[in-house]
């Protein structure tokens, strides 16, 4: 079936009519001073916990702010609620911090002054430290430096039942078949969204790469899309050893937890305690955890504090899909634009309705080497990809998807879709500055989003400061509960898997 019959016969049963997009983002960026560099204060109290506040906490580092949304079917409100946490952040940095907007951090000095995040003194906030502690001595600090967009997404029940998916059985296959479908379309995403082409030689120091000069302070690849994603960027040599397909939930699961009962040479060298007798890693596996599985999009369930997502999916199945491979837009005061928000939800409803054959160990090798290609080359026109079992240029095949997502558009009954579509223009090209340094640039853009951010009017923070007060309250309350031996807590949450 072709895909103009697809969407008549999805129109006939009333899908689009009924389609309910639920999506979330989860957006990080470093914390820097006025000179651009990394800042070494801890999370500001003003801003709430970074453990119990659940709108703005922290990943690797405590420069490194992430911004957590709720869930929303409007684009416009999600929008909204990410501009009124950046304008509180802004409000509540002090000395002159600002949010730096790349992706790539900026000249680093030195690795040492990255200051691990924490999270007090419970078990489990002991924990989430530790597991950065992990990921620090595997990985290095600089590696994790790194910025992003996760994109949550899924679409409410009524309208999978629109597709014949009604069981949690049959949901599970829908966002698998979506996942695989996006894994043969991330080159889309790695042109249209990256943003990481330079990097800071400080980014690399001290490791091998293959990247070209650019001027005196950065490293660059010409055609690069997303640096983030290469082998310098959030990558795992040791990952490249798991064989995930996603062609079945139990064998994802099995997979997910070989990866972590089983010991890894280079890991278990490094001990799970470190010379005072304190857990630097979780386990010794490939993953200390499950977030530490680096995909470009994973499956996913929503729990509480302390639940492990291995067995939120063995025990209730896939609620939604994380896409993990966006950058963030430096031109773009908040990091995304709506308009890149509607592209997501076309791209991925497409991967959802599309065919999606089971995956071969062949394939999967293949969409790994095609990904490495546009990582370090896809803003090369003619580079090749694989795009419906054809090997075209990146160009044509940008073309062809771009005309079924602006198919797909028109039935979405919203302009604003259509209109998405058409403001993508050409084919993306690089364009670099040998005169200035990507620090120096960086400053001058954290500066401009800053400034606009605080220029938005008639946004109500009050929400964001009783979040922040209450979160306060409630880090306290725990923090003051007795618990079991840290010992014992981790030895019992790696029995949980």
């Amino acid at each position: 079936m072709d895909f103009h019959n697809l969407l008549e016969n999805l129109k006939n049963q009333s899908f689009f009519s009924n389609l309910i997009i639920e999506r979330g983002i989860e957006k990080e960026s470093l914390r820097v001073t006025q000179n651009g560099y990394i800042s070494n204060k801890k999370h500001p109290e003003t801003l709430g916990s970074s453990y119990t506040n659940p709108s703005i906490t922290t990943d690797f580092a405590e420069s490194l702010i992430e911004i957590v949304t709720p869930t929303y079917t409007n684009i416009d409100e999600l929008y909204e609620k990410l501009k009124i946490i950046h304008i509180f952040i802004n409000q509540n940095l002090k000395d002159g911090e600002m949010l730096w907007p790349f992706s790539m951090p900026p000249k680093i000095e030195d690795e040492a002054k990255i200051n691990i995040a924490t999270y007090g003194k419970t078990n489990m906030g002991r924990l989430k430290h530790v597991y950065r502690k992990g990921l620090a001595i595997r990985y290095g600090k600089t590696m994790q430096c790194v910025s992003g967009i996760h994109y949550n997404f899924s679409i409410c029940d009524k309208s999978l039942k629109h597709l014949g998916y009604s069981s949690q059985n049959e949901k599970n296959k829908a966002y698998l078949n979506l996942i695989r479908n996006f894994k043969r379309l991330f080159w889309f995403v790695l042109i249209e969204f990256g943003n990481s082409p330079v990097v800071d030689k400080s980014f690399v120091s001290g490791r091998a790469n293959d990247l070209d000069i650019l001027n005196e302070s950065d490293l660059f690849k010409p055609y690069a899309t997303s640096l983030r994603m290469s082998d310098i960027g959030y990558q795992s040599k040791a990952q490249k050893n798991l064989n995930f397909k996603y062609n079945d939930l139990d064998a994802f699961l099995s997979e997910l937890k070989n990866a972590i009962i089983n010991p890894y040479s280079d890991f278990e060298k490094l001990g799970l305690k470190d010379n005072d007798n304190k857990f630097h890693q979780i386990s010794n596996g490939i993953l200390q955890i499950e977030n530490e599985l680096y995909d470009c999009i994973r499956p996913k369930r929503a729990g509480k504090s302390g639940q492990r997502p291995y067995q939120l999916l063995r025990e209730q199945g896939i609620q939604y899909v994380e896409v993990r491979g966006i950058d963030l837009n430096p031109n773009e005061a908040i990091g995304i634009s709506k308009d890149h928000i509607r592209i997501l939800d076309l791209l991925l409803i497409y991967c959802l309705i599309t065919p999606s054959r089971k995956m071969t160990d062949k394939e999967k090798i293949q969409i790994e080497q095609q990904d490495k290609n546009v990582i370090k080359s896809g803003r090369n026109p003619n580079l090749k990809v694989f795009y419906k079992d054809k090997e075209i240029s990146i160009n044509v095949a940008r073309q062809e998807l771009i005309k079924n997502l602006g198919q797909l558009a028109l039935e979405f009954e919203d302009q604003a879709f259509v209109d998405a579509i058409k403001n993508l223009g050409n084919f993306k090209k690089n364009n670099f500055n040998q005169a200035e340094s990507f620090h120096d640039y960086g400053i001058k853009k954290t500066i401009e989003n800053y400034q606009t951010i605080n220029s938005f009017s008639n946004i109500d923070v009050e929400l964001c400061k009783k979040e922040a007060s209450d979160s306060l309250k409630e880090f306290d309350r725990i923090n003051q509960k007795k618990e079991i031996a840290f010992d014992e807590f981790v030895n019992s949450y790696n029995s949980k898997i």
